[in-house]
């Protein structure tokens, strides 16, 4: 273990309704139930229509002073005409009609899983949408500049340029350091909590971070389904950033961290495998299975599965399918004669174990 590592969060980088509880500045308090706060906010929208669905696109906090909701029935409508667009939150402004947000309109907003935010009467519409606005150009600036840095990374690991592009980067961001760890995620955003060099590539936010001594890194910097690469020199950084985009693959499909021993399993190597090399194995030793069991009505692919499933063992094969053991080995010789393979030899067990993990998956 690391005693001084740097600590990571994964999590989606976007603006949400919770973050705007905590702005402070200008203040936004939340009523009602504590509903919808992960919903990720895009942009403030001012309306006093009764009906503002034409305007919006999704993800707004829809802000309101109440001048065309005054009773209960014309705030039930007016939410169910901003749900049917996925809004961010409804937002009201207090002092103008009411004093209180109308508990009609709170409760028929939190059924519809929808925040409802109460605006002081010393906070205009336009401090907040301004704030909104800044906090996404701030969002899309720290994006850019991590698909920059991403697309660096993405070369290097692809072996297109060397390492040594990123050295001066490195050392500008974690000193000149004997050694880094890379981290991986899918679908996520490795947010810099301490010292880290992160950029997003290929549906993947990657991070690189000191490596002080040996070790698996520990659960504070493995926040989520997260991969990790074993500790490396930083000219070595190609390796390791194969090897983190690797685990991270590993990891989105088990929900927990994953990192280089992971990698040394039957998951890992299939992890690897990509869709074109997946492909002739299901196209070469599924496809004439699947098609003779519908010409004759035979079961040979379930055969195959069973066989699989069992390691090869025809006994206990036979007694799952209901059948003799004798079938079973009819039924082999068959599959053998059409694919060139029998799943009772080991290795061409392993080869229709990778068939049926590439039609489990779908591969095109």
């Amino acid at each position: 273990m690391l005693p001084t590592e740097p600590r990571l969060v994964a999590d989606v980088d976007v603006l949400r309704v919770g973050d705007l509880l905590r702005w402070g500045h200008p203040r936004i308090d939340l009523v009602g139930e504590s509903v919808g706060l992960d919903r990720a906010v895009r942009w403030g929208l001012p309306t006093d229509l009764l009906d503002p669905s034409p305007y919006l696109r999704g993800g707004e906090l829809v802000l309101t002073s109440g001048i065309s909701i005054r009773d209960a029935a014309s705030q039930r409508a007016f939410v169910r005409s901003v749900r049917r667009t996925r809004p961010a939150a409804i937002g009201y402004a207090l002092g103008v009609v009411e004093s209180a947000v109308p508990s009609a309109l709170i409760s028929a907003a939190n059924a519809a899983g929808l925040a409802v935010l109460s605006v002081p009467p010393d906070v205009p519409f336009v401090e907040i949408t301004r704030r909104i606005a800044h906090e996404q150009q701030r969002h899309d600036a720290e994006e850019l500049a991590r698909e920059s840095v991403g697309a660096i990374f993405d070369m290097v690991r692809r072996g297109h340029a060397s390492a040594v592009v990123l050295r001066e980067r490195l050392i500008h961001v974690l000193g000149d350091v004997p050694g880094v760890w890379v981290l991986a995620a899918r679908g996520r955003v490795l947010r810099r909590l301490d010292s880290a060099l992160v950029g997003t590539t290929g549906g993947f936010s990657v991070a690189v971070v000191a490596a002080t001594q040996p070790g698996p890194p520990t659960d504070d910097l493995l926040a989520g389904d997260v991969g990790w690469s074993g500790p490396v020199d930083p000219a070595a950084l190609a390796g390791a950033l194969r090897e983190a985009i690797a685990a991270a693959s590993l990891a989105a499909r088990h929900g927990a961290p994953r990192g280089p021993r992971d990698l040394a399993t039957w998951e890992g190597l299939i992890e690897r495998l990509t869709p074109e090399q997946l492909a002739p194995f299901r196209d070469r030793l599924l496809a004439p299975l699947i098609e003779y069991d519908a010409r004759h009505r035979t079961t040979l692919l379930e055969t195959v599965e069973r066989l699989c499933q069992r390691d090869g063992s025809v006994i206990s094969t036979a007694s799952d399918l209901f059948v003799h053991v004798n079938t079973v080995r009819k039924r082999v010789e068959r599959i053998e004669t059409l694919t060139g393979l029998s799943p009772l030899d080991t290795r061409g067990r392993a080869a229709f174990l990778v068939a049926l993990v590439a039609r489990g998956a779908g591969v095109s």
